[in-house]
């Protein structure tokens, strides 16, 4: 870096030289005059010296009329106004300027400006001391402020770097890393690493609740068919008792079926392990034929009111079928006997629809965040029939297909349940 800051010193001094040189002969050219006579006269700004710049008047054969060459300089040096000359000799190095004095005779006279090139430098010394030293002093600010903003840089990183240990160690999901120096890049990284935790924590949650959830689902199934197969083993057990408790053992172990089911589906969903078909959907024509099997299923007469506009969709029949099914069935279950249960289909903007509405026991406002989460329900008891796995089933189907699920819902008055579907135009 010295090296070629001085070669770039070197040049711009040069250059200066030169320009200086030129600058001066041309002033000191003005003010040669001849006389009528015809001798050469010199006006009074006339100088042979001027700061490191000698000036000598030559004559037509190069004898130096007025001025003296500087010492070292050889004096057997050619005319050239053409160019700059550099003549050597011994250590010294000279730079020469000729220039000639045009008096309208046949007379020629010559201006030659000559600088020694070490007395030239003396005058650039102290700048170019100036320069390095600036030059140092600048590295040596760079040098500390990197120094000062790596440590504290490093420092930051460090007490983040045992912040994630200490949580890892710990396995405390709940720790956070803090950061309150001033570097925008370190507190969002620290932001970007809280919110990570944020999302582990929430999945750590969900995970312990779900493996709780299922255990709790299935453990009660599994207990009641485990105490009937120790009722059938007694001795005094009669044929109505054997059948009486193969009926209760074949009711809980479809039970557990179904929610092994339902989890299996949700799994393959969220990891696109199933395979969404592309067909064609004719909504009313699908309705219709859920609430059959549905009616079949039930064996009492189910009071349904159709509002059925002709619209379709484009995705997985079975699927949506599903969704459609689950979102009757908690209608069904959460309404009164006889209760009117209303389905509408139709359009919205650029999506179709399937409406379900009850006038059952409806669902309170602070429930209604939690409906789409599994095996959550309002009933906190847990002992409603659902599993807590139709409507996050129904979300799920709904947004593989693009969709979503909406629900209006108040207490005592019956709950709506909108499923959304990309329309086939």
């Amino acid at each position: 870096m010295l090296i070629f800051v001085r070669i770039l010193a070197n040049a711009a001094v040069e250059y200066d030289i030169r320009q200086s040189l030129d600058r001066e002969a041309f002033k000191n050219l003005k003010e040669i005059t001849l006389d009528c006579m015809g001798n050469i006269t010199f006006q009074d700004d006339f100088a042979q010296k001027e700061g490191d710049i000698h000036f000598l008047v030559l004559d037509g054969s190069g004898e130096a009329v007025l001025g003296q060459y500087p010492k070292g300089c050889p004096q057997d040096i050619e005319i050239n106004t053409k160019r700059l000359q550099q003549v050597t000799e011994g250590w010294e190095h000279f730079y020469i300027r000729d220039m000639r004095k045009h008096t309208g005779t046949k007379k020629r006279i010559y201006l030659r400006a000559i600088v020694c090139k070490s007395d030239a430098y003396s005058r650039y010394r102290m700048l170019e001391c100036l320069a390095y030293a600036s030059i140092l002093i600048v590295f040596g600010i760079a040098i500390f402020c990197g120094v000062l903003l790596s440590g504290r840089i490093s420092g930051s990183l460090r007490e983040m770097c045992a912040a994630a240990e200490e949580i890892g160690q710990n396995r405390n999901m709940s720790g956070r890393m803090e950061y309150e120096g001033r570097f925008y890049e370190l507190a969002v990284l620290t932001q970007a690493n809280n919110r990570m935790l944020d999302r582990l924590e929430e999945s750590f949650q969900q995970q312990e609740q779900f493996t709780a959830d299922v255990a709790h689902e299935l453990r009660t199934p599994i207990a009641v068919m485990t105490a009937q197969c120790q009722y059938a083993h007694g001795k005094t057990v009669s044929q109505e008792d054997y059948q009486e408790a193969f009926e209760v053992i074949e009711r809980q172990s479809l039970k557990v079926s179904a929610i092994i089911s339902r989890l299996l589906e949700l799994s393959r969903l969220d990891y696109d392990r199933r395979q969404i078909e592309k067909e064609d959907v004719d909504l009313p024509e699908l309705v219709q034929s859920v609430c059959e099997d549905l009616q079949q299923k039930s064996g009492d007469t189910l009071n349904i009111r159709f509002y059925l506009e002709q619209v379709h969709t484009v995705g997985d029949i079975g699927l949506v079928m599903i969704a459609i099914q689950n979102l009757l069935t908690n209608a069904v279950r959460y309404s009164d006997k006889d209760s009117l249960i209303e389905v509408e289909t139709g359009t919205r903007g650029n999506m179709v629809f399937v409406s379900v509405g009850d006038h059952g026991v409806g669902i309170s406002e602070e429930d209604l965040p939690y409906i789409f989460k599994r095996f959550y329900k309002t009933d906190k008891s847990r002992n409603s029939q659902g599993f807590g796995l139709g409507l996050p089933l129904t979300m799920k189907i709904a947004q593989k297909h693009g969709g979503t699920v909406l629900v209006q819902s108040s207490p005592g008055e019956g709950s709506t349940f909108t499923l959304l579907l990309p329309d086939i135009k």
